[in-house]
This record gives structure tokens, sequence and C-alpha cells, in this order.
């Protein structure tokens, strides 16, 4: 079964549209305040993003919060267990 991590598929889009922006993680960190390795593995998806979290990125950023909301529906996926990991609603039917 093939799962994809809500971390990882938020982290990744983050770090997208980061660079997009000309930003780097640091100085990313510097405006959340928050160590830049921490920052790292939020782009890489080692630790679970929080709602408010992704607000203050957002807000960093200047984009909306359902611009996610839209990448994780596009995906087609669903949420099947209390670690936030998707699987493909073909595979479960």
């Amino acid at each position: 079964m093939h799962r994809l991590n809500i971390n990882y598929v938020i982290g990744s889009e983050v770090k997208a549209i980061r660079k997009a922006r000309c930003l780097t993680g640091l100085n990313m960190s510097k405006k959340m305040n928050i160590s830049q390795q921490h920052y790292s593995r939020l782009e890489r998806g080692d630790v679970k993003w929080c709602v408010s979290t992704l607000v203050e990125v957002c807000f960093i950023l200047n984009i909306s919060i359902l611009h996610f909301i839209k990448i994780l529906d596009s995906k087609k996926k669903i949420i099947i267990d209390c670690n936030c990991d998707y699987v493909c609603k073909e595979e479960i039917i």
C-alpha cells in the first residue's frame, strides 16, 4: 500500500514556495523565531506541522492556507490513521 505523509507533502510545498520567493531556510527560521534546524525538519517532513505553524508560514510567504488544503485534496488521498499518513482511495476499496 503506497503511503504519503502529510508532513512531507506540506513541507515540500512550503520549500518550493519559499525558494520561489528567494528566501532561505535561515530567513524563514529567523522570521518564525525558531532554530534553522527545526525549520529544516519541518520542510523535510520530519516533524508534524501544527496549524499555527502553517498559518505563520502562510503569513510570511503571503499565501492562503487554502492553497495547502487544495494541494492535499488534489492528491485524492484520505487520512487513515492518527499518524497523518495518507492512502490512495482506490487502494482501500
